[in-house]
């Protein structure tokens, strides 16, 4: 079984460390551009008119606080305007709202549940002004955060600008895992971007010029994940989207297994079929540069890799644990007579695994480049033992999911 799978562990480690050693001389050689401000080298005092449009279903806990982040921008009153579209919410969302209208940036609206890609199409029909933002009503911007956005679209080939989603109060371990995983995630958009690969605007505050919707339409259901439909289909136009690093936004993240396997499964679900039933034809077509020819095939085939090392993962700490039962049913169990010291020549050097430890490696650099880009410093925390501990382990639950969706067609629950 081993010599079986040894093949296919060589050639998808090699993809892996390709993949990952690409984007690393990417920032290397770009270095400069990453560490760019381009608000610092605006001309002040240009400020275009923004509408923020927040979606609400149910979310009576927590909207008052997105909505007074949203107040809380530094940007001028008079150029920003917010609708809250309730999407026929079961709860008190709209009363929680209704508080919030006679306030002159806000405009409320209801409507029959539809969707959320329904709410935003509404507040594109009344929207007015030169830019357009959504912010889903469980995130929290900073107060700079806008200001962060908007110099990217000096730039007139910039069609769309994402900004730096992080873990809002990560107080548990599952949340922890998600906080190391979104710093990686901060560092492989940024380098995305650099080389216009990006295939998701995510709901947390993304914003758009106004004028493109007129000419690829609004948003659709896109299996659930409209953010990452719009972000495609914007690259299917030749359009460039990029991502402020600075700009940063707090998202409420799943705090149980459950509702982080909901979650996921929605996300890759919905990236899978968009990817291979409505735009599979920007697959290693070199019309659409980086995106066609690395990023979303990579993107689409690493659930596949990651699925196939995490079952390896699996396989290896059973087989470690069966030893161990063995070794401690034949010897029986007793504490060591002195404290266990590290030898050099223990390390298993073979091929394989310095291709193992290099990924990690590899992993804790992505952390750390994303922690220094949301933070400024690089900053070691207990975030990355959990993730390096537990992601393998939770991840193939949502995968193997998302994947049976996929030939199933099945559609990916919301909540």
């Amino acid at each position: 079984m081993d010599n079986f799978l040894t093949l296919p562990i060589y050639i998808l480690l090699f993809l892996t460390m390709y993949f990952e050693v690409f984007m690393l001389v990417t920032y290397f050689e770009d270095k400069e551009e990453f560490n760019a401000h381009p608000r610092a080298s605006r001309m002040p005092g240009k400020y275009p008119t923004v509408t923020i449009i927040v979606p609400a279903w149910n979310e009576s806990e927590t909207i008052l606080g997105t909505i007074h982040s949203l107040l809380d921008l530094e940007y001028p009153k008079d150029k920003l305007t917010i609708f809250i579209i309730d999407d026929g919410s079961t709860d008190n969302t709209l009363e929680v709202a209704k508080r919030l209208e006679g306030h002159p940036q806000i405009r409320v609206f209801t409507k029959e549940n539809g969707g959320k890609f329904t709410a935003l199409n509404l507040g594109l029909a009344h929207a007015t002004s030169d830019f357009i933002g959504c912010l889903d009503a469980d995130s929290y911007v900073a107060s700079d955060a806008l200001e962060e956005i908007i110099p990217y679209f000096d730039n007139l080939e910039v069609m769309a600008v994402t900004p730096s989603v992080q873990i809002h109060n990560p107080d548990n371990i599952l949340r922890r895992v998600q906080a190391a995983e979104y710093m990686i995630g901060e560092f492989t958009r940024k380098v995305f971007s650099r080389i216009n690969g990006l295939y998701v605007t995510p709901g947390p505050f993304s914003i758009y010029r106004r004028n493109i919707f007129a000419t690829i339409g609004g948003f659709v259901h896109g299996y659930n994940t409209e953010d990452m439909e719009m972000a495609l289909r914007i690259q299917s136009h030749r359009m460039r989207i990029e991502n402020a690093h600075t700009a940063l936004v707090y998202t409420v993240s799943p705090k149980t297994i459950s509702a982080l396997y909901k979650q996921r499964v929605r996300w890759v679900s919905g990236f899978l079929k968009n990817a291979f039933f409505s735009y599979r034809h920007m697959f290693f077509n070199k019309q659409y540069g980086n995106l066609g020819m690395l990023t979303m095939p990579f993107a689409f085939f690493s659930i596949f890799i990651a699925l196939f090392f995490s079952i390896i993962y699996v396989r290896s700490l059973a087989h470690l644990a069966h030893e161990k039962y063995l070794e401690y049913s034949a010897l029986g169990f007793h504490l060591p007579g002195r404290w266990p010291h590290f030898e050099w020549f223990s390390l298993n050097l073979e091929f394989q695994r310095l291709l193992v430890y290099s990924l990690l490696f590899t992993t804790i650099f992505f952390v750390l480049m994303g922690t220094r880009m949301v933070l400024n410093r690089f900053t070691l925390t207990r975030d990355i033992l959990y993730f390096l501990l537990l992601y393998g382990l939770i991840a193939p639950f949502w995968l193997v999911r998302s994947l049976f969706n996929l030939v199933s067609a099945k559609e990916a629950r919301w909540r």
